[in-house]
């Protein structure tokens, strides 16, 4: 089942322009800076877009610290973002930061992507594991996902392993 969700949205996405998403990212990314819990939170894990993923890169423009995911042999690590970072392309063609300061402990308001999310609060997303084994030991004090109108789905059934989100926010047209 979470196999054919992870088509279906990869398919929706390809074949649709990132123009068409615009609206709905920055719809998404306004209701991100209005939320109370953002607006309190001091260090935000962010990543960075994959084939029309929502895109938050505009959020570091704020007077917050940022992190950013690496895969490493052991799990991701979330590496502060700060005017030496530079970012490589990983091997799933995800840009990741090079190297810098891991803070997988001091984030406190987490944004994971998704291919889709469930009304209960579940993602699927690329069928690594690597967001819900960070969250098993690493859990941020907020977790929201972040999808477009069309990857909202009402359930699906979860691994024991899948970490429940906090919320989401979603775009709409």
């Amino acid at each position: 089942m979470k196999n054919d969700i992870r088509r279906q949205m990869i398919q929706i996405r390809t074949e649709s322009s990132s123009t068409a998403f615009k609206t709905q990212n920055d719809q998404i990314i306004k209701n991100i800076l209005n939320d109370q819990k953002y607006i309190d939170a001091k260090c935000i894990g962010l990543f960075y877009p994959l084939k029309n993923e929502v895109n938050l890169i505009a959020l570091t423009n704020g007077n917050k610290q940022y992190a950013f995911p690496k895969v490493e042999p052991d799990g991701i690590h979330f590496y502060l973002l700060d005017s030496k970072t530079s970012f490589r392309k990983s091997k799933f063609g995800v840009l990741e930061p090079h190297e810098g300061l891991i803070v997988d402990q001091e984030i406190d308001y987490l944004l994971v992507p998704a291919l889709a999310i469930s009304k209960d609060l579940y993602r699927i997303g690329f069928g690594k594991g690597y967001y819900d084994r960070f969250l098993a030991i690493h859990r941020p004090k907020h977790v929201y996902g972040v999808i477009y109108d069309f990857q909202e789905i009402n359930s699906f059934t979860q691994d024991v392993f899948d970490q429940k989100l906090d919320g989401y926010f979603k775009g709409s047209k």
